[in-house]
């Protein structure tokens, strides 16, 4: 809710600042306590990514930083952010991981 305060006041380096460092604190703490929490509990979840998954996040951190590294911002860059946004999510909509497909019904 601050980013979008700080983008409303044309705050842009305070609001990148918060947004990109939400995004931070989310992969180096939130993920990892996912994972261990996990294991405690006995569920299967490791951070081995697949083909796909690290191309999505290394395309996402690169198209990231290229909007980012000149501090200012437009309606053209938000609207390729949501679009790629929406790609990606239709990317793992429709991708097909052979590690958890479930036994169809008929397929045996």
């Amino acid at each position: 809710a601050s980013a979008l305060i700080f983008a409303v006041k044309n705050r842009m380096e305070i609001s990148l600042g918060v947004a990109v460092g939400s995004a931070t604190q989310i992969g180096v703490l939130v993920v990892p306590f996912c994972v261990v929490l996990a294991w405690i509990m006995g569920r299967p979840l490791d951070l081995n990514f697949n083909e796909f998954e690290g191309l999505v996040l290394f395309v996402s951190v690169l198209l990231t930083a290229l909007m980012v590294q000149d501090g200012t911002s437009n309606w053209l860059k938000g609207a390729l952010m949501m679009v790629t946004y929406i790609f990606v999510a239709a990317g793992f909509w429709v991708h097909k991981d052979a590690l958890l497909q479930l036994d169809e019904p008929g397929s045996r």
